[in-house]
């Protein structure tokens, strides 16, 4: 029991604990949010919570979900709202793509009446986005006013924080965080509109930083939208606060130009109506509902540098020799640092393997589980050693711990895969188990998926609980392309046999149940190499070399391919370009999209990473450690920095593999500041330099070619 309420069921957990189905003594269906016991007895927490569950309580409408009873004072604190069938916005874009323009019609009038709903009581939301949005039987409701306020406090925005998810935010949140008020919502809600009609945002980028930058300078992007849309999209996301329309005022355009409905069919909304039911039996609409993962997890900090007044800076590979470079983005309190990980009395191995989960930077490596580093400082917070391990580890860092996964056992005879569960905090040990008899194993999130028996097994890894196994045979998990839209989604390939011989067969699997959503056939000569919500890529092979990367469309089966060069090998693809890499260090990229060689150049550099986007520059590690930095508009190398110089290094003989190609580790980059991998089990961290370090490298057009 929460307070009156009989709990029911789990459905789901967020940032700052679960979310339960539970029933009221007249037997009413309500979602109870359930705050975690250790986030509870932190100072000043109750008071944010109890922020929100006063915020969430002055506003009442239609297309809002109201909070019917909390407790922010007893033992384990909670809250009780509507309990609300249907997905969010961001599960029918991402999962079944846009929406017609005249469902994006009604999205919009039921959004304005809750903003204007919301600002009466005299909130501004500041998170509006797909994932705050349900779309129920009787239309769209805004909920989680995690980090919302009342139009004149400032308690919670501190200096040198910006609140909400920079795809939807307006300029001001950027600029101004304390100035944000109630035209803030109505740029988000452009900037939704948008998404929801095109499946792109009006600001997109590769990185915050080069969003910020977008929404405060450049004009949206709405390619894609309906024209009878853009009456009430682009005076929403004009940059003048002053300008933007109130939501009373688009309610009345809405009325009055209202589209007739056209061409909506009864199988439309048999389809709406059977993936709100899937959502709704696989619990991930309420946890999308009530998650107060924007609380914690949504607050995105705008790290500033010497310059305070809250401007954006452009990227650095933006700037031009016409006039100054920008003040780098920086952390405050960073300086340069190379950290030694795991070194003790054995062979260091390669370079270890690093990304970034806020707000620190977590590596694995050749005998390392993992090491959780500072990235202000490069200090270990801590680290585990495994002396048997031979390569590096998956990594997870959830709310309810850090999940470490690797392969034990004997590869061939009898192998296995291993998951340890560490304290985020402190690394204290807090759970190991395993699993025999699988390959290929890989752990998303909170999800183990191995191939086990010819088919795709998932496993919860808390206790090893199988979950599901797929009904179809398939031989691999196929990497997604895409960066945060693509979490949870689960793509896989297959050899299969026809009347016409073997072919390859791609999908993507539901994270739920293993269920198959879709299928598409490929050439037998084709091999996959990365998929998304809308494209397949793979390169075409001849005689193992390839020969052509291709991008096709999983609804169409339209193609767009490109001609290598010829002995290239691909490096990656980020941002809808494909990078190789050929002897003699020659890096080209190819668009896909426009079907022709963007460029190549020589960086002096072999065996690189896979890319790392920011901004303008692209970026790649080298097996000595350099890293290179380019343009990524024309390929020319903006600089290298070497790595740094290890006293007493074991010999390196042995730790690179020898046959095909090597690959680096990617390098981390966090606007102007790099954290890279290096030899011997190294980090180091620099800023990127403003001026070329290394001899100047041409970078050859595909006209000069």
């Amino acid at each position: 029991m929460l307070g009156h309420y009989q709990v029911a069921e789990l459905l789901g957990a967020g940032g700052m604990g679960e979310v339960y189905l539970a029933h009221s003594p007249s037997g009413r269906a309500v979602a109870v949010k359930v705050i975690r016991e250790d986030l509870a007895a932190k100072p000043g927490f109750r008071e944010r919570f109890a922020r929100e569950v006063q915020a969430a309580r002055q506003v009442s409408g239609a297309f809002t979900a109201p909070v019917l009873d909390a407790d922010t004072t007893g033992p384990t604190p909670w809250m009780a709202t509507q309990y609300v069938e249907g997905p969010t916005l961001a599960d029918i874009v991402n999962d079944r793509g846009t929406l017609p323009a005249d469902e994006v019609w009604r999205l919009a009038s039921g959004l304005c009446e809750a903003l204007r709903d919301i600002h009466r009581a005299g909130l501004v939301h500041r998170d509006l986005k797909p994932g705050n949005i349900l779309l129920a039987e009787d239309g769209p409701r805004v909920i989680d006013f995690g980090i919302s306020r009342v139009v004149d406090a400032t308690a919670l925005t501190q200096s040198g924080q910006i609140l909400g998810t920079p795809l939807f935010m307006a300029p001001e949140q950027f600029r101004t965080p304390r100035d944000a008020g109630p035209a803030a919502d109505v740029f988000a809600l452009g900037s939704v509109l948008v998404h929801a009609a095109t499946g792109h945002g009006p600001f997109d980028a590769d990185s915050p930083y080069a969003i910020a930058w977008n929404a405060v300078h450049e004009e949206p992007n709405l390619t894609g939208l309906p024209e009878s849309l853009r009456p009430v999209v682009e005076p929403c996301l004009r940059k003048d606060p002053a300008q933007r329309p109130a939501p009373e005022t688009l309610l009345a355009l809405l009325s009055s130009r209202r589209e007739r409905r056209t061409h909506r069919t009864s199988a439309r909304e048999a389809e709406l109506a059977r993936v709100r039911r899937d959502r709704l039996r696989h619990g991930a609409l309420a946890l999308s509902a009530l998650s107060c993962a924007a609380l914690i997890a949504g607050v995105w900090t705008w790290w500033s540098g010497p310059d305070n007044t809250g401007t954006p800076r452009e990227p650095l590979a933006r700037a031009s020799t016409a006039r100054p470079t920008p003040t780098p983005v920086r952390l405050p309190g960073w300086k340069p640092w190379t950290t030694q990980l795991a070194w003790k009395d054995r062979r260091p191995g390669a370079m270890p393997s690093c990304h970034y989960e806020f707000p620190s930077l977590w590596c694995t490596g050749s005998g390392l589980l993992v090491a959780r580093l500072d990235t202000r400082t490069g200090k270990p917070l801590w680290q585990r050693i495994e002396r048997s391990q031979q390569s590096s580890s998956d990594i997870s860092v959830t709310s309810l711990g850090v999940f470490v996964g690797s392969e034990t056992g004997d590869p061939i005879e009898n192998p296995s895969y291993t998951v340890r569960r560490f304290d985020t905090e402190t690394g204290s040990p807090s759970g190991e188990q395993s699993v025999t008899g699988v390959s290929s194993c890989r752990l998303d999130d909170t999800t183990l998926l191995c191939l086990r028996e010819g088919k795709i097994t998932a496993w919860d890894p808390m206790d090893m609980t199988p979950m599901w196994s797929s009904a179809t045979s398939w031989d691999k998990v196929v990497p997604s392309t895409d960066l945060a839209s693509e979490s949870g989604r689960i793509f896989v390939a297959r050899n299969r046999s026809n009347v016409a011989g073997m072919e390859k067969e791609v999908g993507e699997v539901s994270q739920g149940d293993g269920v198959l959503f879709w299928s598409r056939a490929l050439p037998q000569d084709t091999d996959v190499v990365g998929m998304s919500a809308d494209y397949i890529y793979a390169e075409s092979p001849a005689r193992g070399q390839p020969t052509e990367v291709l991008r096709i469309d999983r609804r169409t089966g339209a193609t767009k391919s490109v001609k290598l060069g010829g002995s290239e090998w691909l490096l990656g693809l980020a941002g809808g370009v494909f990078y190789t890499q050929r002897e003699g260090g020659v890096v080209s990229a190819y668009d896909i999209s426009a079907q022709k060689l963007l460029w190549s150049a020589t960086t002096l550099q072999r065996d690189l990473s896979p890319p790392t986007i920011d901004g303008d520059r692209v970026h790649f590690t080298a097996l000595d450690g350099t890293v290179i930095g380019l343009d990524r508009k024309t390929g020319v190398v903006l600089w290298q920095q070497r790595s740094p110089t290890v006293k007493n290094a074991p010999p390196t003989e042995g730790a690179f593999p020898t046959d095909g190609p090597r690959f680096a580790s990617r390098p981390v980059v966090l606007g102007d500041i790099v954290l890279s991998p290096a030899p011997f089990l190294q980090v180091h961290s620099f800023l990127t330099p403003q001026t070329a370090t290394a001899p100047p490298a041409t970078a050859t057009s595909a006209s000069a070619r």
